[in-house]
């Protein structure tokens, strides 16, 4: 953790759950990278940025909850969660970066707003993964 950013969890760590701790505001870049035997995170609302490449190939990543305190989802940010099977964009989320969801194959994501952001990356999902828009829990 460098001041409260959350930068780098250790690489090659077996837990299968992660809890952040509350008071982090960021998730730093590649800070779960090659997380290979993380199943599921918890997000506390005091995150309101994941950067880039933050959840990088953490393949056995099932779940994940973005609290409504975050506005920015960067580039590559879940590339190649390939188990991840849905995610709930909050409304609050004001860009989401190039390629966020890259080799997400069975993904389907779930957006609380009506439509794309305008301040969203046109190549936010090149891959064309299925987006449910205007969704409510």
């Amino acid at each position: 953790k460098d001041g409260n950013t959350l930068i780098q969890y250790a690489i090659g760590k077996t837990d299968e759950s992660f809890e952040i701790p509350s008071g982090v505001t960021a998730i730093g870049k590649s800070a779960f990278s090659i997380c290979k035997y993380l199943t599921s995170i918890k997000i506390p609302s005091s995150v309101t940025k994941i950067e880039y490449g933050a959840f990088e190939s953490c393949t056995s990543l099932l779940s994940i909850e973005i609290p409504i305190s975050v506005t920015n989802i960067g580039d590559y940010a879940f590339y190649n969660c390939v188990l991840l099977t849905s995610i709930v964009i909050p409304s609050s989320v004001n860009y989401v970066g190039d390629k966020a969801f890259h080799r997400c194959e069975s993904l389907t994501i779930y957006c609380e707003a009506e439509s794309q952001p305008d301040g969203w990356s046109r190549l936010w999902n090149e891959y064309n993964r299925p987006v449910v828009w205007g969704y409510k829990e």
